[in-house]
């Protein structure tokens, strides 16, 4: 099983925010003395290229994008300010243009619930996969905020986590590894 990361962005998007992302996720992830095979970050561009052909029935993706505090039912390229959103529709199509298997089964939506609707989010994603005929998919979200692998203090990197307030601030909380308030959609 491989892990990938895809940005649903391009590059003429302003997906740099999300591709430093990718870009420390896999940095953390070889680092890790456990010696796990790193991910593979994929981008969408909008050329006859299609980045997610490769991916395997078993293979694990992460969505990276984020969570956008004033738009619920949206994921954005960047974290605040002006940004290009999409709704899961929009998601939905651009995994399957970019070349998603029809037989894949596991998408996890690595985004940030900064507006509090990731529920509503993946659950619409998911019914709007399988309109498409991805029939098997399993879909997964996260109930927080949520941050690339970091070290713990076990010397091992997790994917990491903070809460946050009803006005956007950070609260002042333990961290938590991000499989904590991660759920899948029935």
């Amino acid at each position: 099983m491989v892990i990938y990361l895809f940005i649903p962005f391009t590059n003429t998007q302003n997906n740099q925010e999300l591709l430093s992302m990718g870009t420390r996720w896999v940095t953390s992830f070889n680092k890790d003395p456990r010696g796990k095979e790193p991910p593979k970050l994929l981008f969408h561009n909008t050329g006859l290229n299609k980045p997610l052909n490769i991916i395997n029935q078993n293979d694990t993706l992460y969505i990276l994008a984020h969570g956008h505090f004033n738009m619920p039912g949206y994921v954005a390229n960047v974290r605040n300010g002006n940004c290009l959103a999409m709704d899961h529709t929009a998601l939905a199509t651009i995994l399957k243009v970019s070349g998603l298997p029809l037989n894949h089964k596991r998408v996890k939506l690595y985004i940030c619930n900064a507006s509090g609707q990731m529920r509503k989010f993946a659950s619409d994603f998911k019914r709007t996969m399988q309109n498409m005929g991805y029939n098997l998919i399993d879909v997964y979200f996260y109930d927080s905020s949520v941050g690339v692998p970091a070290e713990f203090s076990d010397g091992q990197y997790h994917k990491d986590g903070v809460h946050f307030d009803g006005g956007g601030n950070v609260e002042l909380t333990p961290r938590f590894r991000a499989s904590e308030v991660r759920h899948r959609v029935l």
